[in-house]
């Protein structure tokens, strides 16, 4: 599987915008997203348990998403939009969460086409 097609598989499964202004610090050095959260959760649901790729990219972009809400809402922003946070970052969790046990298989047929301009 190519980085491109999974990408565009998960990212179309995402709104344009995602409302942040709710986020409120957790732990020493966390931050809460109820919405992004509420949005994830029902992504996470509508996948089918056998469809690895999908779960993969979903977490991923999740993971970026929530790593680039806590930026913006240090800098008072109440919006995400998911489109422009970098593929290289989703790349990069995509090859780390494929890099856990378990998804061996998947880690195998994995292609980084990412072409950063």
């Amino acid at each position: 599987m190519k980085f491109t097609e999974l990408y565009n598989s998960g990212i179309k499964l995402w709104p344009k915008e995602v409302h942040i202004g709710n986020g409120y610090p957790s732990g020493k050095s966390g931050y809460m997203f109820p919405d992004l959260v509420s949005i994830h959760d029902r992504i996470e649901e509508s996948i089918p348990v056998e469809d690895g790729w999908l779960q993969i990219i979903d977490w991923s972009l999740f993971q970026a998403f929530h790593a680039e809400s806590k930026r913006l809402i240090k800098n008072s922003e109440k919006t995400l939009t998911p489109c422009s946070v970098p593929r290289s970052e989703v790349q990069w969790r995509v090859s780390e969460n494929l890099n856990g046990e378990g998804w061996e298989s998947l880690r195998a047929e994995y292609v980084n086409d990412l072409q950063e301009t």
